[in-house]
């Protein structure tokens, strides 16, 4: 087990003021604005992101469509793995058929499995394989792989994860561009069964698709997915290796090379196929690992905020990512006071009325349609446009019986994030420990 990175305590207390702000904020605007005001304000904030992609799409149409290379340079492929029998075989196969035509190297980084795992890789020809005699976690088996091969261009890929056989060919030519030290591709589902799988495949065609390749167009990227990204190698000299500890240290790494200048490509015409959690407590663990290296990179990385260097990513992307994550979590505490506020009202009448001899009724005539119905009605349209496009961007296909799972993703499964994002704060404030977890399987 590797324990998490935590924050100082500087970083605890900026983080803890800035939260108390928001709320604050929040607060103070519900008892002197009317409550269709506050929802008018939040929605013009959410509505204004979504119509900021669309315009982005608009204009930036053909970013990231695949960009064949002009030469063939050598490649090593590191696949960092941890008790990961049940996925192993099926990840180095897949990577096996990956078509190059220059120098191609496979390197399993086994670091101390104890399920077999090792048994299954050593069976497996054509592979280099390095073995740790203790758990040191995924970035340091990355490293100590990354620091042992020779070739210009490294690519990771998770122990999970099964890339397409064109996926170099569409990726390489980006570094053609000097400044570009990574590109990442589209992440989708390797499953889509179960309710919760159809689910998290309709977000990753929004998230790794559409959003990830107009971050990318705009020099925004900040993440170098674990289930593939390849990386010129003579950045790792430049910029340092991943950090060990860190809950995200994919997010970590990208928002290192943001600070260093470079750019990071998204190609959502290479696919990448990768494990997801199955069930609503695993997709917890997951998202709540995703969730605290997010809140922990965004305070360690602070100088970014509002940096001219790169004005798209400073001035707008980090700012309002954070801004939205924190406030999110600012109103789900004054649902939370508002509640019990109520709740003591309202026992506090009920108990008055019954002492008094009173029965209880309930009368429907308060009910009203709310005047905001409208706005959000133009607000869900633009997500459906959204979602619609991210679809015709990745090539893929909504069919019929998907269509309430998509209903679920635009109205109900917010809450689920929501609750995430909450807890997550409240974790990096007061420096709960935590580790990298397997989650999927």
């Amino acid at each position: 087990m590797v324990e998490a990175l935590v924050l100082s305590r500087k970083e605890k207390a900026l983080l803890f003021f800035l939260l108390s702000f928001f709320t604050f904020l929040v607060l103070l605007a519900s008892f002197l604005l009317p409550n269709i005001v506050l929802m008018v304000i939040f929605n013009s904030v959410f509505l204004f992101a979504l119509l900021f992609y669309l315009l982005l799409y608009l204009n930036k149409s053909g970013h990231g469509a695949q960009k064949l290379p002009k030469s063939f340079p050598s490649v090593s492929i590191i696949i960092p793995m941890y008790n990961s029998k049940n996925t192993i075989k099926a990840c180095v196969e897949s990577v096996k058929k990956i078509k190059w035509g220059g120098k191609l190297e496979i390197v399993v980084v086994d670091d101390c499995s104890n399920d077999g795992s090792r048994e299954i890789i050593k069976k497996i020809k054509g592979i280099k394989i390095i073995t740790h005699k203790k758990n040191l976690g995924k970035a340091v088996a990355l490293n100590n792989a990354i620091k042992r091969v020779s070739s210009k261009f490294v690519v990771c890929v998770d122990s999970d994860s099964y890339p397409q056989e064109d996926i170099l060919l569409k990726t390489v030519g980006y570094f053609e561009d000097k400044e570009v030290a990574a590109v990442t591709c589209l992440v989708l589902p390797d499953k889509k069964d179960s309710l919760i799988q159809k689910i998290q495949h309709i977000e990753y065609l929004a998230g790794f698709g559409l959003n990830n390749t107009l971050l990318s167009s705009i020099s925004s990227t900040y993440v170098v997915p674990g289930p593939y990204t390849i990386i010129r190698k003579s950045v790792f000299e430049k910029v340092g290796y991943f950090q060990q500890g860190n809950l995200a240290e994919d997010m970590e790494f990208g928002l290192r090379l943001k600070k260093h200048e470079f750019k990071i490509i998204n190609c959502f015409d290479a696919v990448v196929y990768t494990d997801i959690p199955n069930t609503w407590k695993n997709l917890f663990k997951q998202r709540d690992r995703w969730s605290r290296g997010g809140v922990f990179n965004f305070v360690k990385y602070k100088e970014l905020f509002f940096n001219k260097k790169n004005s798209d990513f400073g001035f707008f992307v980090m700012p309002f990512l954070f801004a939205t994550q924190i406030l999110t979590v600012a109103i789900v505490i004054r649902m939370f006071l508002f509640l019990l506020s109520d709740l003591f009202v309202t026992f506090k009448i009920l108990f008055e009325y019954f002492l008094s001899g009173g029965f209880f009724y309930i009368d429907l005539s308060g009910i009203i349609l709310p005047s905001s119905i409208y706005f959000f009605a133009v607000t869900y349209l633009i997500i459906i446009i959204y979602f619609v496009i991210a679809f015709r961007l990745t090539k893929q296909k909504l069919s019929f019986k998907e269509v309430p799972v998509f209903l679920i993703l635009i109205f109900i499964y917010p809450y689920f994030i929501t609750l995430i994002y909450s807890q997550s704060y409240f974790k990096e404030m007061i420096g709960v420990g935590g580790e990298w977890l397997r989650v999927s399987i």
